[in-house]
């Protein structure tokens, strides 16, 4: 069977087992979308028919930090079941210290989970050197570099400009980002545009801000842009994500 990346759900946490970046494969796999996953753990997966003897021993990998991998039935937002190949990895500095976890995992439609690379990867993964797959460690930076210093809240942000950043070819970035999300580099910047949109929308030091003021604040420059990008990411107008929030425009 060919094994395929864009059949792989992907989720980081932080080392208490928080999310904090899920791919779109993640969303097309689950139905949930990544800010309704947000600061929750993968558990929000699990269900009445959830193997407690896989789930016993996905904790007790987690306990002595080692990588894991079993079949185990999960849930998706509508309720359906369904069964997967999961794998988890936990992730280490460069002095050994468990920084976060990654974990994939892949519907059924695959019978040999052994011919996914990213199902076997062995060893200590650590987040400076991946030698097992250089190309996702990359990703991984890249995604750690965007949640923890928020370089697109720079509306004029280019892809050199986090290419230099990040030690690396503004070629390679592209790459690496299309082979890991399946989308370009401006799609997976306004995807941050658009989660740090919905995080402070609510907040009350916003409140006094038209919708557009406050999405200056998250990098968009653009009005026209910032509408059409929100409603393609979302579904929804930045007016209907406002009254779901019960911000006045």
């Amino acid at each position: 069977m060919k094994y395929s990346r864009d059949k792989v759900a992907i989720i980081i946490t932080n080392v208490d087992q928080t999310i904090i970046w899920v791919n779109e494969v993640f969303t097309q796999m689950t139905g949930y979308n990544f800010m309704e996953v947000r600061g929750k753990k993968p558990s929000i997966l699990q269900g009445k028919n959830t193997e407690k003897a896989a789930l016993n021993r996905i904790r007790k990998s987690l306990k002595e930090e080692k990588s894991f991998h079993d079949r185990i039935t999960n849930y998706r937002k509508n309720g359906q079941e369904y069964t997967c190949a999961l794998t988890i990895h936990p992730i280490f500095n460069t002095e050994g210290l468990l920084i976060n976890y990654i974990a994939f995992e892949v519907d059924n439609n695959f019978s040999i989970p052994s011919e996914i690379p990213l199902m076997n990867i062995t060893g200590k993964i650590q987040g400076e050197s991946l030698s097992e797959d250089d190309d996702l460690n990359m990703f991984f930076r890249i995604v750690d570099y965007f949640r923890k210093e928020k370089p697109y809240l720079n509306p004029d942000l280019t892809q050199t400009e986090i290419a230099n950043t990040l030690k690396t070819s503004p070629k390679t970035l592209s790459s690496i980002i299309r082979k890991h999300t399946n989308k370009n580099f401006s799609f997976f910047v306004n995807q941050f545009r658009v989660q740090e949109f919905q995080h402070i929308l609510p907040s009350k030091r916003m409140s006094y801000l038209t919708l557009f003021a406050i999405a200056e604040h998250c990098g968009f420059k653009n009005k026209s842009t910032f509408h059409n990008v929100i409603l393609n990411h979302t579904g929804y107008t930045p007016k209907k994500i406002a009254i779901q929030h019960k911000v006045a425009s």
